[in-house]
């Protein structure tokens, strides 16, 4: 019986956790990029948001229309203006950051936030030296932190995401969790 309601606790608590609505905003540039990669790196955050699963995301596309109806404009649109087009849309939580270049060094900073209390509920961060794509890749590791799936050295994250990826695989986490379940 212990483990019959462990285990309803545990799938209810996962229906929960996928409930939350997240709206993945626009990154701020910083310099260094162009304005439609700054775009490309903001909507390949928000699939790897829903990749990494346990959100309700936001369509870009409803994102955008309230931006054109309330007349914002992203640049120089700082948090409380951000939050304020969260709750517009429905979002409990907003993801924020900015992305730009320092030296040769391409950098992303990412803040997962309560859209109400405007508290940092989690922040991530990835560098990459050289190529611009390297972000591509940050964009996943980044969705893992703010998910709150894991969280890794940032001491060559570029090859450490895969390998944490292929550890996070949501069916081989149900299993060993059933099977430590079953086990009580």
């Amino acid at each position: 019986m212990k483990k019959v309601i462990l285990l309803l606790l545990f799938i209810s608590s996962i229906s929960i956790a996928q409930n939350v609505t997240i709206a993945v905003l626009d990154f701020e540039n910083n310099g260094g990029l162009e304005p439609s990669e700054v775009k490309i790196l903001s909507a390949r955050l928000q699939s790897e948001m829903v990749k990494a699963g346990g959100y309700k995301v936001v369509e870009r596309k409803k994102i955008e229309k309230i931006f054109e109806e309330q007349k914002f404009q992203m640049s120089g649109c700082v948090a409380e203006c951000l939050i304020e087009i969260g709750m517009m849309l429905g979002a409990k939580q907003i993801v924020i950051g900015d992305v730009g270049k320092f030296g040769s060094t391409y950098t992303i900073n990412a803040r997962l936030v309560d859209a109400t209390s405007a508290e940092i509920i989690r922040a991530s961060d990835f560098d990459t030296g050289g190529d611009i794509s390297g972000l591509l890749e940050g964009t996943r590791n980044i969705a893992i932190e703010l998910s709150g799936l894991g969280k890794q050295s940032s001491l060559n994250n570029r090859t450490k995401t895969s390998s944490i990826l292929e550890s996070l695989e949501p069916s081989s986490i149900l299993e060993s969790l059933f099977k430590k379940v079953i086990k009580i």
